[in-house]
C-alpha cells in the first residue's frame, strides 16, 4: 500500500489555526537522540522541564516534551530558557545558540521555541541481542489474499542491529523493493528501536528461542529508482517493524494469526521542517499509526544472543 503524502513535524503543527494561539508561549524540549545536532523525529521529548520566561514566571513540560504560557496581549518580545536543574546532569543546550530562545508577540500568532537538548542519557542504548533477518519475502497488502501470480509484488530482505554489537556493518542493511512504484529503499544507518511482544500472541519466538516476537528499527539510507525510474535520494528516513508470528516462516493465509506482519515509512525532511513521505506499507493506510501488513510468503525471523 503505497502513499506519497507532505505531512508536518507534532511541533510544526502549533503554527496552525494561528488566531488560537495569539500570545502564547509554545514549543517542544528535545533530546537529540542520534545525535546529530538538529531537530528530528528520531528525537525524544523530555517531560518535566522547567520553562522560564523574563518576567513571566515558569511552566513545565508535558509527557509529550511541550510547553504551554500565556502572554499578556499586545507587542512585546520575551526571552525564553531552560531551568538546568530540571535537565540531566551532563545536558548541554544545543539550540536555540546560547540556550535562550525569543517570542515576539503581535496579536496574531507566536513562533513556537524548540529546544533541542544533547546528553548520554538522551541516546537509545542498544537492546541485548535483539536483532532481525529476512530474506525473499513478496507479500500482498490485504490478510487472506492469495499471493498473485502476476503483476507487482514487494520484495524486502535484509538484516536488522546483528549480533549485539550496534556498529557491526552500521547497524545492518534492509532493502524494500516497491515494483509496483518501480524504487528500491535502501536502509544501512540503522538503530533498534525496541523489541518486544505483540499483544494476544504467545510470547516469543522457538526456532532459535527468543524471548519476543516484534522488533521496531529506525535510520536512514538512500532511494533509487529502478526499471527506468531515474529517482534518486541519498537521505532518506526509515521506521519500520517486523512480528515474527510464526516458525519457521510464513505460509499464507493458511496461518490465520499467525501470518508474519511487516510495516515500513520512508520520508525525506523538506522545507522548514516538513516530512515529504515517500512510501508506506500500512494496513489501513494511515501512516501516523503502525499498522502491519499481513506478508504471503517468505520469513521474518527474530534473533537473541547474550550480550556482556
Amino acid at each position: 500500500m503505497m502513499k506519497h503524502t507532505i505531512k508536518l513535524l507534532p511541533f510544526f503543527l502549533l503554527l496552525a489555526g494561528a488566531n488560537a494561539f495569539a500570545n502564547n508561549g509554545n514549543g517542544l524540549v528535545l533530546c537529540d537522540t542520534q545525535p546529530n545536532g538538529v531537530v528530528d523525529e528520531f528525537d525524544t521529548p523530555l517531560e518535566g522541564v522547567g520553562v522560564l520566561f523574563s518576567g513571566q514566571g515558569s511552566t513545565i513540560t508535558d509527557t509529550n516534551g511541550y510547553y504551554y504560557f500565556k502572554l499578556p496581549a499586545g507587542v512585546a518580545t520575551y526571552d525564553v530558557s531552560l531551568d538546568a536543574a530540571t535537565l540531566p546532569s551532563d545536558a548541554t543546550i544545543v539550540s536555540p545558540v546560547g540556550g535562550i530562545g525569543s517570542f515576539t508577540t503581535n496579536d496574531q500568532y507566536t513562533v513556537p521555541v524548540d529546544f533541542l537538548i544533547d546528553s548520554a542519557s538522551c541516546q537509545k542504548p542498544p537492546q541485548a541481542g535483539c536483532w532481525m533477518t529476512g530474506g525473499g519475502v513478496k507479500f500482498e497488502p490485504l490478510v487472506g489474499e492469495p499471493l498473485a501470480k502476476h503483476g507487482p509484488k514487494d520484495t524486502l530482505g535484509g538484516v536488522v542491529y546483528p549480533a549485539c554489537n550496534s556498529s557491526p556493518s552500521d547497524g545492518g542493511q534492509w532493502n524494500h523493493i516497491a515494483h509496483s512504484v518501480k524504487e528500491h529503499y535502501q536502509a544501512f544507518d540503522i538503530h533498534t528501536v525496541r523489541c518486544g511482544n505483540v499483544d494476544d500472541h504467545p510470547v516469543g519466538s522457538e526456532s532459535p528461542v527468543t524471548p519476543f516476537n516484534f522488533i521496531e528499527w529506525e535510520g536512514t539510507g538512500r532511494l533509487n529508482g529502478i526499471h527506468g525510474n531515474k529517482t534518486s535520494n541519498d537521505m532518506v528516513h526509515f521506521f519500520g517493524r517486523a512480528e515474527d508470528r510464526n516458525e519457521p516462516g510464513s505460509e499464507g493465509p493458511a496461518d490465520g494469526g499467525d501470518i508474519d506482519r511487516y510495516y515500513l515509512r520512508a520520508w525525506i525532511m523538506g522545507p522548514g521542517g516538513t516530512q515529504i513521505e515517500l512510501f508506506c506499507v500500512d494496513q489501513d493506510g494511515d501512516c501516523s499509526t503502525v499498522d502491519p501488513v499481513a506478508i504471503s510468503g517468505g520469513n521474518l525471523q527474530l534473533h537473541y544472543s547474550s550480550c556482556e
